[in-house]
């Protein structure tokens, strides 16, 4: 059995979902409190690279835009799952009714919330713009190894930080 040679991977994907009318986005007094919490619990940094620049806090469960056809059960299990600062277990008894809940609130820099870079042709390194596996893979991979391009990086210098690794 041989192995599979490093390749860049390029997928085009359309994404089709349905969000319901919302009101336009503003800052509730339960997001500014999460937010407050985030920083009092030192957790105001990049959840992904540890940046302290630049921060942005994003709805990691239910999206602001979805609340409106979201179910908060499932919401509130998902964020005991997948409980990044362990505030699904700390809140487990308490229920969760608007997706402003720090439960569903992660700390992300720019660049890994919404980043783009265009000068690549739209490829992105934020939450909002690529797969899960391919955004996850920015906080696992191994210390300078960089499988997703990161900002001010040419996809050149970022094969050569994996083929490096592999060496």
């Amino acid at each position: 059995m041989s192995d599979v040679q490093e390749h860049v991977m390029t997928r085009t994907l359309k994404e089709i979902v349905i969000v319901p009318d919302h009101v336009n986005r503003t800052e509730s007094a339960e997001f500014r409190k999460s937010k407050e919490r985030l920083k009092a619990d030192g957790h105001y940094r990049c959840w992904v690279c540890g940046s302290t620049e630049n921060l942005q806090v994003h709805h990691v469960g239910l999206e602001w835009s979805l609340a409106n056809v979201g179910d908060f059960d499932k919401l509130k299990e998902f964020v005991e799952t997948f409980d990044v600062y362990g505030y699904g277990r700390l809140l487990k008894n308490q229920p969760i009714t608007s997706v402003d809940d720090v439960r569903n609130c992660m700390t992300l820099c720019q660049e890994h919330h919404t980043g783009v870079d265009h000068e690549s042709g739209g490829s992105g390194t934020g939450i909002h713009e690529i797969t899960f596996p391919v955004w996850l893979i920015q906080k696992l991979a191994k210390q300078g190894v960089h499988a997703v391009p990161q900002a001010g990086e040419t996809l050149r210098q970022a094969e050569a930080t994996v083929k490096n690794e592999g060496d």
